[in-house]
């Protein structure tokens, strides 16, 4: 397993190896459905799960494609909302390797993509943008506190500031929330 949260009594976990993610036992979201050719999952590493305005949609970062994918509740197919399938790059609609995301009560997603040395905001609501903005570091690697190398995790506390696991650089930085 990479990963685990608990919704509402539910215990999510991502599995990254058989690419799946489960919902009490339960694949809620997997490559391994016929229907589900166009977006397959591969390497999952981190999800997070809709509370607030699409309850129990499931939103998972499919690294090696680069890409995060949208479930639905109750689907057994998924969509692209950000980055494109199978290709990677820097610009504001690609992702390189995207490791972990969180989405804050207004369904904001913030997604750390690992490879391109950033934390990038796709807002979700009232419609899917797909076009991210650069929110912590520079899309460059280095050790200043305008920089991260190589982030691995993220995490909102109540007053909406980022907190971003700065893996090779050992260290966590936070920042403000802007918007």
């Amino acid at each position: 397993m990479w990963g685990v949260q608990v919704v509402n009594n539910s215990i999510y976990a991502c599995d990254r190896d058989n690419s799946i993610v489960w919902n009490n036992g339960t694949a809620v979201a997997s490559n391994q459905w016929s229907n589900n050719a166009g977006f397959p999952l591969k390497l999952p590493q981190g999800f997070a799960v809709d509370t607030s305005i699409a309850v129990g949609t499931v939103y998972v970062t499919n690294s090696d494609r680069h890409t995060v994918v949208k479930w639905p509740a109750g689907a057994v197919s998924g969509t692209t909302v950000a980055g494109v399938d199978g290709n990677s790059g820097s610009t504001s609609t690609l992702l390189r390797f995207p490791s972990s995301l969180k989405l804050d009560n207004y369904t904001n997603m913030f997604v750390v993509d690992n490879n391109n040395h950033r934390i990038q905001l796709f807002c979700q609501y009232p419609t899917v943008n797909t076009t991210g903005r650069t929110i912590a570091g520079t899309g460059s690697m280095g050790q200043t506190n305008t920089t991260l190398t190589y982030p691995a995790g993220l995490a909102l506390d109540a007053s909406r500031n980022l907190y971003v696991a700065d893996t090779s650089n050992h260290r966590v930085q936070k920042f403000r929330y802007l918007l």
